[in-house]
């Protein structure tokens, strides 16, 4: 049964005025996530199960639902929208567990797990709550909570989440960031073309949806707007600390808190907090090669997230190291600007085309995301599904598989096939090229790219693409080990990021004086649920050890379900006026017996393919190998049977 309520939002604002304009805005939109929302509205399940047939994926551009089916929807919204003009007066329908599930799988035209219902019921917030937000006990007074402060380390997406949330259940915070603003990898990352390739309206918190974004996959710019409007909306930029660095963090055991030295220009200070949440990230220090005489170049030589302001490639001759994510995005931005753009390859990249890449959102749609109820949040469901956990069967190899080194399962062969057959639409008819650009290895194996023009770009008269090793740098140019010598003016380092050194920099020094860089040397970071370390109480880690998600899906999601088990974690502590949790090592160890078992049987750990996923020793440290569903269960409560507990000077089990 579906039980109806009324819904926090009204149409009332912004609704146009004739009736052809709104008939306008529902032609421009995506017709699944209507028809999603007629349901809600109607309750019109027999259109939906006639449309059903006619959805093959999560995307757009699999469904072939037939105009008079289309047509159907809007005029039924139409004249949903002409009866009741203001939506909050009449009341719409909120589904039980089994019509969500049919209509989770009509959308994106696959059966969907009855796992994800619960996820997707918060997701879809019918009843216009927040599920992450804390709702205290009696038990928990102000005073304990003014008493337990938090310091946060990193104010990018995932410590501005983490100050939000705190501010919301009032627990005071300071939050330490290095740079003169927010934003992290938004503000540091400057270079020409920097963007996201995770589509904006799922990167993006989940109770601040935005429905402003310009384009479907918007640049470096929008992304950092996005981040600074939540650090003013949500009223947290009072307690940042700006250009602060954290230099060094102590457990004083016999208090139970932390003792957190900074430093802000040539001034020191050293502060308590009853916590540590790291927000640091994976990838926030550039991994430049070292290359013999690279220090001999005359001219500018950076990393990307580097990038000098100001700086003008114009006329000049480029060197991008590396074809990765990054190379992706600036190489395409400044090749038509530049005398000679000379790219240096290791190995290629897969990558697929997407239609929506270099796509604006129009204002109807802008204005259907922001006014029609539930519209955005459908729309949202489908690319979870389509950029998410689909994908997720694709990195597993299947052992009985007869080909291993070329594609892992049947779905993983099915993909290679179809980013193989844009590769050879687009530079088929260049043998030499396609033989540079046509990777080797299982699709999945390095993390997958969409195709910026970069095939177009590599095609252009004043761009190379040079698969010879680099030998060494000279004063105006970069030789490789054939002998040629390929001169440039500037030298960019498209080469990535030390992601296994993480929290590098800063000294954590646990229980027993135990460093945690000891723990983890420079490459083998582990953490339960990758968040929290036996020995080191009350840190919590975002986007810590085998968090990354290389399958797809949207880091903001995994952060959000990170915050929400800290703050649980908070949450416990004070309500039982406990001061400290230390996860059992018992309950770490087997947690990540159980990542290396799952991370030994995906396309990343094959041997002979190379990425920044493994350390040096082929454990993957980074990825998880759960699907987004899977993690947001194992997060969505703190377990207190996983830890020790701390009572002043006592310390005991539960």
């Amino acid at each position: 049964m579906a039980k109806p309520f009324l819904p926090e939002i009204a149409l009332e604002t912004g609704l146009p005025v004739e009736t052809r304009d709104l008939r306008k805005a529902l032609d421009e939109a995506d017709i699944v996530p209507l028809l999603m929302v007629l349901v809600q509205f109607t309750g019109d399940i027999d259109l939906m199960e006639r449309c059903a047939p006619y959805i093959h994926g999560p995307f757009d551009a699999q469904q072939k639902i037939p105009q008079p089916l289309r047509q159907e929807i809007v005029d039924k919204l139409i004249r949903l929208f002409d009866r009741r003009p203001h939506i909050s007066e009449g009341a719409m329908h909120e589904p039980d567990d089994a019509l969500l599930l049919r209509m989770m799988s009509v959308a994106v035209g696959q059966s969907v797990p009855a796992i994800y219902t619960q996820m997707m019921r918060e997701d879809l917030r019918f009843d216009g709550r927040d599920p992450a937000a804390i709702q205290w006990s009696t038990r928990a007074s102000d005073d304990q909570r003014q008493r337990f402060r938090v310091a946060i380390i990193g104010a990018g997406v995932s410590g501005v989440l983490a100050a939000i949330r705190l501010h919301q259940a009032g627990i005071p915070f300071a939050l330490f960031e290095k740079n003169e603003d927010v934003g992290g990898t938004w503000l540091e990352n400057r270079y020409p073309g920097c963007g996201c390739d995770t589509p904006n309206h799922f990167y993006s918190y989940s109770f601040d949806l935005h429905a402003g974004w310009s384009e479907y996959y918007s640049k470096r710019d929008e992304l950092w707007a996005y981040v600074r409007r939540c650090v003013d909306k949500y009223g947290i930029a009072s307690d940042i600390r700006f250009a602060t660095r954290v230099i060094s963090a102590h457990y004083d055991e016999p208090s139970h808190v932390w003792q957190v030295r900074s430093q802000k220009g040539n001034q020191f200070g050293t502060e308590t907090f009853s916590a540590i949440i790291s927000a640091v990230g994976q990838l926030n220090l550039p991994s430049i090669p070292k290359i013999p005489g690279a220090e001999s170049f005359a001219g500018p030589s950076f990393h990307t997230a580097r990038w000098p302001e100001g700086l003008s490639v114009a006329g000049k001759r480029v060197a991008i190291i590396g074809t990765g994510a990054s190379a992706m995005q600036v190489g395409p931005a400044i090749a038509s600007q530049v005398e000679r753009l000379s790219i240096f390859q290791r190995s290629p990249q897969w990558m697929i085309p997407n239609r929506n890449y270099h796509r604006t959102v129009t204002p109807n749609v802008q204005w259907l995301l922001e006014k029609l109820p539930f519209y955005s949040r459908w729309y949202r469901f489908l690319l979870m599904w389509g950029f998410g956990d689909n994908l997720h069967q694709h990195l597993q190899v299947d052992p009985e598989w007869p080909n291993p080194t070329v594609s892992t399962n049947a779905k993983n062969h099915e993909f290679r096939a179809f980013a193989m057959r844009h590769i050879e639409k687009e530079v088929g008819d260049d043998p030499e090229l396609l033989k540079k650009v046509m990777p080797k290895y299982p699709i999945f194996g390095k993390r997958l790219l969409m195709d910026n023009h970069w095939y177009k770009m590599l095609r252009r008269e004043n761009v190379d693409l040079i698969d010879t090793p680099i030998k060494e740098i000279e004063a105006d140019g970069v030789v490789t080990s054939d002998g040629v010598r390929h001169s440039a003016d500037v030298i960019v380092y498209a080469t990535g990021f030390q992601a296994q050194r993480m929290l590098a920099g800063i000294d954590i020094v646990g229980l027993g004086g135990e460093h945690l860089r000891d723990r983890w040397g420079d490459d083998d970071p582990r953490a339960y649920l990758g968040m929290t370390v036996p020995g080191f109480p009350n840190l919590f880690v975002l986007y810590g050890p085998n968090t990354n998600l290389a399958h797809g899906g949207s880091a903001i999601f995994n952060s959000e379900c990170q915050v929400r088990y800290v703050m649980r974690s908070i949450q416990y502590l004070i309500e039982n006026g406990l001061s400290a949790m230390d996860v059992r090592r018992d309950v770490h160890d087997e947690y990540n017996q159980r990542v290396d078992e799952a991370t030994s049987r995906t396309v990343w750990a094959l041997p002979g393919i190379s990425n920044w996923y493994k350390n040096r020793s082929g454990r993957i440290t980074q990825n998880s190998p759960w699907t987004m569903c899977e993690y947001w269960h194992m997060t969505k409560e703190m377990n207190p049977v996983d830890y020790a507990f701390a009572l002043a000077d006592l310390c005991q089990q539960t």
